[in-house]
């Protein structure tokens, strides 16, 4: 039996929602990964319905793929274009941030169409360097002049403050360009750091990085046995965990192969009827063990690994990772059922 990823489409919704509403210019979403493990094919257009006309994406297969689910929409492609996938960005009309002289070069062909500019004011990464003047794109049609926070979910970072400025100075030398600053932390951090389209991500899935308190998530695998045993019995692969009372453990179909990331083996938490209860032993390729005592549980019945009981958050810190990880790692054998 197939584990299921349960996705609330109105609360996810209600989180572009209150991101919309933490600055006065325009929000996007950025769907890349599809839509974070979520499906882009329905999340995108759920967002286009609630008001959204702007997404980015990673790469042009992306772009492409989505395309035929947001006719309408401006949709920008974070990577930029190659000599192998220019042509491709330019028929499913997909606009390319530009990130150095090799890419401007590669997108000549397609000058006419629109194309986005992206200043490295810090992180480090893709981007032209900030001392970029507008003569360098003479020949093209600029719409969008963007960068990116590398600090932004530590709010007091003094990087925040200098790309910020640095990217000012960027933009005044391009007067006529809206700008694009801020993903969900930079969001936070004031109207300031939006720039005039921001561009949230993880906010829009994940609770602990919006206001409200929405889940839009669920992940579930679906409890295959129940066996009591005896204190001193060695649970799992490499008998790694031993039981110091008579257990009740449940058996359950979801495992690393689904998206249960393995550093979780004998330190995290599932949800079982609303209670907590441990994973035990080491997780493996397609079953996790959970020590159900105490709780209700029985075959068939579905067991969280993350969602209203046990957030997407408090999962991240239990594997020692983050919550983007968790929920882009989420595989796609797991069936997506939109609520």
């Amino acid at each position: 039996m197939r584990g299921r990823l349960l996705v609330d489409l109105a609360a996810l919704t209600a989180n572009y929602a209150d991101l919309c509403a933490l600055h006065a210019g325009d929000t996007a979403a950025v769907v890349k990964a599809d839509a974070y493990g979520l499906g882009a094919a329905t999340v995108a257009p759920a967002l286009a319905q609630a008001g959204c006309g702007t997404f980015f994406v990673a790469q042009a297969e992306e772009g492409a793929a989505l395309r035929p689910h947001l006719p309408n929409a401006a949709i920008y492609v974070f990577e930029g274009p190659t000599d192998q996938t220019a042509a491709q960005l330019a028929a499913a009309d997909l606009i390319p941030v530009i990130n150095n002289p090799q890419q401007l070069q590669a997108w000549r062909r397609h000058a006419n169409r629109p194309m986005a500019i992206h200043v490295d004011t810090g992180i480090g990464r893709l981007g032209f360097d900030h001392d970029v003047t507008p003569g360098l794109f003479a020949d093209f049609l600029p719409t969008l002049l963007l960068t990116h926070l590398a600090c932004a979910d530590v709010p007091d970072h003094p990087n925040n403050r200098l790309q910020l400025e640095r990217f000012v100075q960027v933009a005044q030398r391009f007067p006529d360009l809206p700008t694009s600053i801020g993903n969900s932390a930079g969001m936070q951090l004031g109207a300031e750091f939006c720039g005039d389209v921001a561009r949230p991500g993880i906010g829009l899935y994940s609770a602990g990085h919006t206001g409200q308190r929405r889940c839009v998530a669920s992940l579930q695998g679906l409890v295959l046995q129940v066996r009591d045993h005896p204190s001193g019995s060695t649970i799992g692969y490499g008998a790694s965990y031993t039981t110091d009372r008579p257990a009740r453990i449940a058996t359950v179909g979801l495992g690393y192969a689904d998206g249960v990331i393995r550093s979780l083996s004998n330190r995290g938490q599932v949800g079982v009827g609303g209670v907590r209860c441990p994973v035990v032993g080491r997780v493996s390729m397609d079953l996790t063990l959970v020590d159900v005592t105490g709780a209700n549980a029985a075959s068939g019945d579905w067991v969280e690994f993350f969602g209203p009981t046990i957030e997407l958050e408090q999962v991240a810190e239990l594997a020692g990772t983050i919550d983007y990880e968790v929920l882009t790692g989420v595989s796609p054998r797991v069936q997506r059922i939109y609520q």
